[in-house]
C-alpha cells in the first residue's frame, strides 16, 4: 500500500488536534436584577437567575468567540408603594412580571492582562413562560408577549482561578418584548413597546484551564 493515505490521515489528525486545542467548554450559573423599560415602574427590583453551558473558540491570543445556551429569568417587580405606578396616592399597588427565557448569546471577547476580558455580542431570546400579577391577581387583560426577540450584551470579567471566572453584563432588549399604544411604552430604535433591562453577575467554570494564569 502506498504510504500517501497514511500520511494524509496523520496530517488530518494533527490538524484536528490543533483545532481542538482552540476550543473550550464550560458551565455557568449566576444571578441578576432586572426591570422593564416602558412599564409604569422604575428600578431593578426583580431578582432572577441564569444557568447553562458554553463553547468558546480562541482565534488569537487576545480574541475569541463564545456561544452559550442558558435559561434566563427577567421581569419587573413593584412591592406595595402608595406613590408608585399609575394608581392613586391612597391605593397601595403591587405588580409582578416574571419572564422565563431560553437565550442563545454569541459573543466576541477580547482578553487583556492575560486574566481579564471585555465582551460584546447579541442573543436570540425565546420566551418559554411568563406570569403577570397586579395586586396579587393575574392581569385580566394582558398585552401579548413576543415569542422570540433579541438582546444586546456588553460585559467585562476576569479569572478568579485557572478554571473559574466571573463576568458582569448589561443585557438589553434589541426588540420590544411586546408593543402597543400604552402611554408608558417607550420608543427605542423603530418600535414603541417594553424592553428588558438587566444587570447580571455570572460565574463560569471552564473545562480547560486559563493559559495565562
Amino acid at each position: 500500500m502506498s504510504p500517501r493515505p497514511w500520511l494524509l490521515l496523520i496530517l488530518l489528525w494533527v490538524a484536528g488536534e490543533a483545532v481542538a486545542q482552540r476550543f473550550n467548554g464550560g458551565v455557568l450559573l449566576g444571578g441578576n436584577v432586572s426591570q422593564v423599560d416602558g412599564d409604569t415602574w422604575q428600578g431593578y427590583h426583580k431578582f432572577g437567575f441564569q444557568a447553562g453551558g458554553l463553547v468558546a473558540l480562541r482565534i488569537s491570543p487576545h480574541s475569541s468567540f463564545q456561544m452559550e445556551l442558558e435559561y434566563f429569568q427577567k421581569g419587573s417587580r413593584q412591592n406595595g408603594d402608595s406613590t408608585g405606578g399609575n394608581t392613586s396616592s391612597s391605593q397601595i399597588s403591587t405588580y409582578l412580571l416574571r419572564l422565563h427565557y431560553i437565550e442563545i448569546p454569541v459573543l466576541y471577547q477580547y482578553t487583556f492582562a492575560k486574566r481579564f476580558f471585555a465582551e460584546v455580542g447579541a442573543a436570540a431570546v425565546i420566551n418559554v413562560g411568563s406570569k403577570e400579577l397586579v395586586n396579587g391577581f393575574p392581569d385580566p387583560d394582558p398585552v401579548p408577549l413576543r415569542a422570540v426577540t433579541a438582546a444586546g450584551i456588553l460585559g467585562i470579567g476576569g479569572y478568579i482561578t485557572r478554571h473559574l471566572k466571573a463576568d458582569f453584563r448589561f443585557n438589553y432588549s434589541l426588540m420590544s418584548i411586546r408593543n402597543g399604544t400604552e402611554a408608558a411604552y417607550r420608543k427605542i430604535l423603530f418600535e414603541v413597546g417594553q424592553y428588558n433591562n438587566v444587570l447580571a453577575l455570572t460565574l463560569y467554570w471552564d473545562f480547560k484551564p486559563n493559559e495565562g494564569w
